[in-house]
C-alpha cells in the first residue's frame, strides 16, 4: 500500500435529495451508544449536540513557506458538547443514491436517527460549504475567502471539555475514493475538529494555503446559514476571529501526511500455540472485494513511453479481519506467510498462505505479501492487453469502505502501513485490514503503470483481481474481480484517455 492522505476530486456524487418529513428508522453501529432507534421529532432535533466554533487564543503566528505561501490554520475548532455529533452515509447499493443521516443521542439513552439533505455531501469527503474562511488585510480589504468542506473525523481530533469521555470511538477519515459503501462521520460529545486540518493539501500540506505578504491579517471563520439552522447553533457559536501575523518561515514544503515509521525491529508475538486449519469456518473468515479502478489518467515518460496510470482498492468485508503473517528462519531472503483466523475478538487458528518478500526500491523498504492482487488491462475482447508488474503489497487500512457493515471496525490500531511492514532486519511481520476497511494501491510508476506506447487507441478494460492465486480462505471467491472501462485515443506522446461513469459513478475527464 501506499499510503499518503488523499483527496479526490471536488465533483460530486449522483446523490438524490431526501423530503425532510421522511424519517427512517436506522440500525446503529455497535461502536455508538445502544438504545431505540426511534423517529425523530423537532423537539429532539432540537436536544441535539450543541454545536459551537471555539478559538484557542485571540492571534497565533504563522510562517511563509515556499515562495511566500502559507498554510492558514487560525486554530479554531468545531465543537460538539451535549452529545455527540454523528453522520451516517450510506448507500444501499451503487445503483442507488447516497443518503445522509444524522445519530441522535438523548439524555434518557434513546437513539434517533434524523434523515438530512443529500445535497449537504461534498461527495464522500464531508459537509459541502460548511463554513468559509475570510482573511483580510490591515486596511479590511478581504484577500482569501475559501469554503472549507467539513469532515468532523480527523487524526488529530481534541477533548474540548473536561467533561468529555477520555477517547472517541469515531474514524480518523473520511472519504478518499469514489466508492465507499457506509461511512460513519463523528465528534464524541465534548470533542473538536479542526476544519482547516481536513483542507485538501498543497504541496506544502494539508490546509488552505494563500500567497501573502508578512504582516498582520484578520481570518473569521463563519458557518454557513443552512447548518446553522440544521443544528440549531447559537449566533454567538457560529463566527470566530483571530488575529494572524504572516512572518517569514524556513523549508520548503511539509512532510507528506502518513509518512511510514519503521521500527528497527519487533519481538516475537507472545500467543498461545495456534492450530493449523483446513477448512476454518465460515464466521472466521474476511471477504475481499477489488473496487472498480479510479483516479485514471495517462503520463508521459523522458524516454518516451505512454503510460496507462490508475488506483485500485482491495477491502476487506466478510465476519473477521484479513490477518497475514510472516516468520521467516535468521538469514533467509523469504518469509513464509500464514493467515490467522479471529473468532469474536480471539485466534482460533491458522493456515500457510504464500509468501513475503523484502522490497529493496525507493519509497518501500518493507516487506511485501507476494499474493494479495494483481492487475491487467484488457482489450474489447476480454483478452490480455498489458499486465502491470505491481504483485506485492504491504497491507494496512488506507481508506474506509463500509464502516456500517455488522463487523467494521471504526478505528484501526494503525491507519496505513505504520510500522506493520517491518525492516530488513526483522523475523516477524503482521499486516492486517480489518473489516470494512481497503488498502488502496496507485499504479504511477514505472513497471506498476500500463505501459500502452503501442497499445492501439480503442476501448480497454482494466482488471483488478484480488486473492489471484487463491491462497486465501475467504467467504467467497465469486466476488473477487472488478473491471473498469476506459477508452484510449490520441497520437504517441499525448495518449489520452476517458473514463465513462460506472453505474452513474465516478465519471472521469480526459
Amino acid at each position: 500500500m501506499q499510503f499518503t492522505r488523499l483527496y479526490p476530486r471536488r465533483s460530486g456524487l449522483a446523490v438524490a435529495g431526501l423530503a425532510a418529513a421522511m424519517i427512517i428508522a436506522l440500525g446503529v453501529s455497535p461502536a455508538s451508544a445502544t438504545g431505540s432507534t426511534r423517529p425523530v421529532t423537532a423537539g429532539l432535533a432540537a436536544a441535539g449536540p450543541t454545536v459551537k466554533l471555539e478559538a484557542t487564543s485571540p492571534s497565533v503566528t504563522v510562517g511563509t513557506s515556499f515562495q511566500g505561501y502559507v498554510i492558514m490554520d487560525p486554530g479554531i475548532w468545531v465543537a460538539s458538547l451535549g452529545s455527540a455529533l454523528q453522520l451516517n452515509v450510506q448507500r444501499p447499493s451503487y445503483t442507488q443514491p447516497v443518503t445522509i443521516t444524522q445519530i441522535i443521542h438523548t439524555p434518557g439513552g434513546r437513539v434517533t436517527a434524523r434523515p438530512l439533505p443529500a445535497g449537504l455531501l461534498d461527495g464522500w469527503n464531508g459537509l459541502r460549504g460548511f463554513i468559509r474562511m475570510t482573511v483580510r488585510d490591515h486596511d479590511g480589504n478581504v484577500v482569501a475567502s475559501p469554503m472549507l468542506t467539513f469532515c468532523p473525523n480527523t487524526f488529530d481530533p481534541q477533548r474540548a471539555s473536561p467533561q468529555s469521555p477520555a477517547a472517541t470511538p469515531y474514524p480518523q477519515q473520511c472519504g478518499a475514493d469514489p466508492f465507499p459503501k457506509s461511512m460513519v462521520w463523528g465528534m464524541a460529545q465534548g470533542w473538536a475538529t479542526d476544519p482547516a486540518e481536513d483542507y485538501p493539501p498543497s504541496p506544502l500540506g494539508p490546509g488552505p494555503s494563500m500567497r501573502l505578504p508578512l504582516g498582520k491579517y484578520q481570518v473569521t471563520e463563519t458557518v454557513s446559514a443552512p447548518y446553522v439552522r440544521l443544528f440549531h447553533m447559537s449566533a454567538r457559536d457560529t463566527s470566530k476571529t483571530v488575529e494572524v501575523t504572516v512572518v517569514q518561515g524556513h523549508g520548503c514544503c511539509a512532510p507528506a501526511a502518513g509518512g511510514r515509521d519503521h521500527p528497527r525491529g519487533q519481538a516475537l508475538p507472545s500467543l498461545p500455540r495456534v492450530s493449523d486449519l483446513v477448512n476454518p469456518p465460515k464466521a472466521a473468515l474476511p471477504d475481499l472485494v477489488p473496487l472498480p479502478s479510479w483516479g485514471i489518467s495517462t503520463s508521459h515518460t523522458k524516454s518516451g513511453r505512454d503510460l496507462l496510470n490508475f488506483g485500485a482498492t482491495v477491502w476487506s468485508g466478510g465476519s473477521s479481519p484479513l490477518d497475514v503473517e510472516g516468520f521467516r528462519s535468521p538469514g533467509s531472503p523469504v518469509m513464509k506467510a500464514y493467515q490467522y483466523f479471529w473468532r469474536n475478538g480471539h485466534v482460533i487458528g491458522r493456515a500457510r498462505a504464500g509468501t513475503m518478500e523484502f522490497d529493496t526500491r525507493h519509497g518501500h523498504h518493507h516487506w511485501h505479501f507476494e499474493q494479495f492482487a494483481r492487475f491487467a488491462l484488457l482489450d474489447a475482447a476480454n483478452t490480455l492487453a498489458v499486465r502491470s508488474h505491481k504483485q506485492g503489497f504491504c497491507l494496512g487500512p488506507s481508506d474506509p469502505v463500509d464502516l456500517l457493515a455488522p463487523h467494521a471496525m471504526w478505528q484501526p490500531p494503525a491507519i496505513g502501513t505504520t510500522g506493520q511492514c517491518g525492516v530488513a532486519a526483522t523475523l516477524w511481520v503482521r499486516e492486517m485490514l480489518p473489516a470494512g476497511w481497503g488498502d488502496t494501491y496507485f499504479q504511477s510508476v514505472a513497471g506498476q503503470s500500463f505501459d500502452v506506447t503501442g497499445v492501439p487507441n480503442g476501448t480497454y478494460y482494466i482488471q483488478v483481481i484480488a486473492n489471484p492465486l487463491h491462497v486465501l480462505h475467504e467467504t467467497t471467491t465469486s466476488n473477487d474481480i472488478s473491471v473498469r472501462k476506459v477508452i484510449l485515443s490520441g497520437a504517441k506522446g499525448h495518449r489520452q484517455v476517458n473514463v465513462p461513469a460506472w453505474h452513474g459513478i465516478d465519471p472521469e475527464p480526459r
